[in-house]
Parts: C-alpha cells; structure tokens; sequence
C-alpha cells in the first residue's frame, strides 16, 4: 500500500510559517480560532516532553496504532500480531515520506520500549523529523548520537514494547499494523496529516482544519514578538506594552500586527 506525502497538502509558505510557531503560541491561537479554552485544551499532550529541551518538530502526523496483550496468555489475535511484528514495523517505516512526524500511540505504556536505535534509524533516513509517543523508547543512548528528536511520556528503557513489566504486572503492546488511522496518543485525537508542533513547553496537536490559520496568525506573532525582543535590547519596548502604529510601521510590522492580532485595535 502506497501512502500519499501529507506534506504535499500543504503549500511551501504555510509549512515556513508553521515552523515558526512554538507550542505555546499554537496553544493560544487555537482558543482564538475556536473560542473553546476546553477544546484547546483537549489538544496539549499533557505529558510527552522531548528527551533534549533543545528538540523542536514540526510536522505531519504519520500514526501508529498498539494494542494492549498478555504475553502469560496472548488471545490468537495477539499470536498473529507477534509474528507479524518484524511485517509491521517495516510498514511503518516504508509509509514514513519526508517531513512527517510518527506518533506511535502506545495506550500510556510508560515503561515498554516501543521504538529501538535501529528503528530510529530507518525512520530518520527515510526522512521522518521526529518521533511523539506515550510509551517509552529503547537505545537512547544511540538514538541521541543520531540527534533525532523524541518526545516521549516514558522512560529510557531497556525493555521492549511487546514483553515488560508494567505498574508490576507482565504486560505487552504490539503494533496493529494499522498506518495512517485515528488514535489516541496521550489523551489527544490525533489523525493522519494533522500538524505536531512540539518544543521545551509540550506537544500540541493542530487539527488539519486549522492549520492554514495557525500558520498564517502564528507566524505573524513569533515575527512580532522577535522585533518586540530587539527592541526590549534597544530600550525602546517593555513587555506587556502595545506597539505603537508608529514602531509598527517603521519596522515594517503593521500588516502582520493586523493578522495576528484581528480583534486589537492598532495601537496609535
């Protein structure tokens, strides 16, 4: 099965202003689109954070779906899955086109080792910007000489996904084998082709409804609030102060004040 670039979805311009934008500033203008602090909410991975503060990403969401097993007694479904293991972790690689971020939703298994070194390995060459996953990872130690970005809720660890002990108890996850579906990562909906932003603060999700204006209000905001840190250098702004039309327009800045700020008044 072939899968399509989501990346190709959207144009150049949109993904250059996406790659501005910070998790926090995504996070605020996603209530300003909805007008739901709720639903904004509901899209923050509350406890994935990248294993270097360093790590930013970017992208498309390429998902994974796990299923919970008993390894003491797996149900034949689970068998079939087990020996289907080395099958599906190649689909997941062979699905990965440049860009994409892979979001392995791993049902908050802290402690299982969902991808390993080599895995990391194939995803990063076939051009994946990242890894998000509520479980843990496995090789970090090398996967951090690949510098490859991972945001997890887990733990370095030396288990694998499929056999390891969880909250005391023998537990298992295996990969379905389903590439590109619904799922649920850290208590987020995340669905193929929806945006992953995530840096030092968090990982947000941004629904493929509201990227175009996440791109273009966000965008607009991190160019503000970088000459607003010039200018604090310079003496000539303190933080929490309106600009001014007149700074606005000397550096250039009014037009993109008027989209990422369409319900202020321009400041006189």
């Amino acid at each position: 099965m072939s899968f399509r670039n989501p990346c190709e979805a959207l144009t150049e311009e949109v993904m250059k202003e996406l790659k501005k934008v910070s998790s926090t500033t995504a996070w605020g203008v996603l209530e300003k689109i909805t007008g739901n602090p709720i639903l904004r909410d509901s899209l923050r991975m509350m406890n994935v954070k990248p294993v270097d503060p360093s790590y930013k990403i970017c992208g498309p969401a390429l998902t994974v779906r796990y299923i919970p097993y008993n390894p003491l007694n797996p149900d034949p479904v689970a068998r079939k899955l087990l020996d289907e293991y080395p099958e599906n972790i190649a689909k997941v690689t062979n699905a990965v086109k440049p860009g994409v971020v892979v979001v392995a939703a791993a049902l908050g298994r802290v402690d299982a080792g969902v991808f390993g070194e080599g895995i990391c390995h194939g995803l990063m060459a076939r051009g994946a910007v990242g890894v998000v996953t509520d479980g843990g990872m496995r090789d970090m130690p090398f996967i951090r000489k690949l510098k490859f970005p991972i945001f997890m809720a887990g733990n370095p660890t030396p288990t694998v996904a499929a056999y390891h002990m969880h909250e005391g108890k023998v537990a298992g996850i295996l990969p379905t084998g389903e590439i590109n579906v619904p799922v649920v990562c850290d208590g987020v909906l995340v669905r193929a082709g929806d945006i992953i932003i995530g840096d030092e603060d968090g990982v947000i999700v941004v629904p493929l409804e509201f990227v175009e204006e996440v791109a273009k209000r966000g965008g607009a905001i991190e160019d503000i609030e970088e000459l607003q840190r010039k200018l604090i250098v310079k003496g000539e702004y303190i933080h929490g102060q309106p600009m001014t039309r007149a700074q606005l327009e000397k550096y250039g800045m009014l037009e993109k004040w008027k989209i990422a700020y369409p319900d202020r008044p321009i400041p006189e």
